[in-house]
């Protein structure tokens, strides 16, 4: 078992590497978190004069129901149309679609996964039969695996013993890719629960897959909990026990089990997890027709300095390419990657506004929805001088604000460096008015607000960002 805080601190890291995966179950199609396989399969059960609380294998009471019916029309009909007509768009999908997650497997019939993640403007490879793993969709921004099937194609789906069964038979390559990703990737198995069938036989087939060699992977898992058994404390303590050993035995599967209170809990874990896994790209915001007579003779080092160290750390940088800011920003991560030209894509993100005509109706709009835009990657923001040329002189530069302004709804990291002046200034001083707020600029206050050393505020600014990053 792990906290809470450990597995969101792996698996942010995973997210930044590359490596994160997802593993869908049914809970994600609902806003609850989980379905209730025993209440979906009750009443055909009771057809077949059976009780599924008596019941331990319920993929065995849909195979005995087909038995009996001879026909695999009508559980095809109760099951899928139920799950599709039930299934609803959830704050936890919305998060997941949001994120720079490449692979996606999951048991569910509906399309809901596909169609939000279509909805984030990701271009979608969707595998739901033999044939689809043979090609790839280029340019795909996520793959995602069906490996039970799709509810339009109901005669494919994976519903009945038989089909779990005959499933390597038929499905021989979904096995195989899966096993290489389950070795490659490590997963985030969610909207799952001990009762869910599917669970059973997935994780049967990891253990003959993966064998030894198995890589850690995590599952949300609701307590059992008191307050759910009112007078029946006899089942409680049993179910308690059970769950502990049924966590212990995830183990032989590399699975480390995430206990929460509540499904309700998933959502403000995930966003968290968002947030965490956007703080390996930094937004250097501002702008600068001047640096004010502190910084005239030592600003455009200290960004290039500045920038170059965080490269070294393995940041990634990203710039609006503003004035006197974005030029040495560039130049900086450049002449950092020259020997590795290869690695600029890694370290460098320019999110210049594209040239639009200022009479455009829709022109402020246009500029906020792409200062937006940058936040969808940024998890830390960087604030420094922010000024521009007007009729009455050099004034503070309203955009740079506006920046900060999202940063804070966005949930990202501010570090302002008050002492470049002008608009990052002004931001340093609301900021410190509220500044039990952003805890972690409290160890190098002094230097980001008063201090124009360059070296000394390159300093403070690392120390800042490693806090950030080892401490939230």
């Amino acid at each position: 078992m792990i906290t809470i805080s450990e597995f969101k601190k792996a698996y942010s890291k995973a997210i930044q590497e590359g490596y994160a995966a997802i593993f869908a179950g049914a809970g994600l199609s609902k806003a609850s978190g989980f379905v209730n396989w025993k209440e979906l399969l009750n009443d055909l059960a009771q057809e077949i004069q059976l009780d599924v609380e008596k019941e331990p294998d319920l993929v065995e009471v849909a195979q005995y129901y087909c038995n009996e019916k001879r026909s695999r029309n009508e559980i095809n009909e109760k099951i899928l149309n139920r799950f599709v007509t039930e299934s609803q768009e959830s704050e936890s999908i919305r998060i997941l679609a949001d994120l720079p997650i490449r692979v996606f497997w999951t048991t569910n019939y509906d399309h809901l996964l596909e169609d939000t993640l279509k909805k984030y403007g990701k271009r979608i490879d969707i595998k739901m039969t033999i044939e689809s793993l043979a090609t790839n969709l280029s340019g795909n921004d996520a793959v995602v695996y069906k490996m039970h099937g799709d509810y339009l194609d109901p005669s494919s789906c994976v519903i009945l013993k038989d089909d779990y069964e005959i499933y390597n038979d038929k499905r021989q390559l979904f096995t195989t890719t899966l096993q290489g990703d389950l070795v490659s990737k490590t997963f985030l198995f969610i909207g799952f629960s001990f009762e869910d069938p599917n669970l059973k036989y997935i994780l049967s087939r990891i253990r003959i897959l993966l064998d030894k060699n198995r890589r850690t992977h995590y599952l949300f898992l609701k307590k059992i909990q008191k307050d759910d058994y009112k007078k029946r404390s006899k089942n409680y303590y049993y179910d308690l026990n059970k769950q502990e050993l049924q966590i212990h035995d995830l183990k032989r599967y590399g699975i480390e089990t995430v206990l929460i209170d509540s499904y309700d809990q998933i959502p403000a874990i995930l966003k968290e997890i968002k947030t965490a896994s956007k703080c390996k790209n930094i937004f250097i915001s501002g702008a600068a027709h001047e640096y004010g007579k502190d910084w005239e003779t030592t600003a455009p080092l200290f960004i290039k300095k500045l920038v170059s160290s965080l490269c070294q750390k393995d940041y990634r940088i990203i710039t609006g390419h503003a004035r006197g800011i974005g030029s040495y920003v560039i130049s900086s991560v450049i002449e950092e990657c020259q020997s590795n030209i290869g690695k600029l894509e890694k370290h460098l993100m320019i999110k210049a506004f594209p040239y639009e005509d200022k009479n455009r109706f829709d022109y402020i709009q246009l500029k906020k929805e792409y200062r937006k835009g940058i936040y969808k990657y940024a998890g830390i923001a960087i604030f420094m001088f922010g000024n521009k040329e007007s009729d009455a002189g050099t004034i503070l530069a309203d955009g740079v604000y506006e920046e900060y302004k999202i940063a804070l709804e966005s949930g990202a990291y501010i570090i302002p460096i008050g002492s470049t002046g002008y608009m990052a200034k002004k931001i340093w001083d609301e900021v410190s008015l509220h500044i039990n707020d952003f805890p972690y600029l409290k160890e190098e206050e002094n230097i980001l607000q008063n201090c124009t050393n360059p070296n000394k505020v390159i300093d403070a600014v690392l120390t800042v960002v490693n806090i950030i990053q080892t401490k939230y």
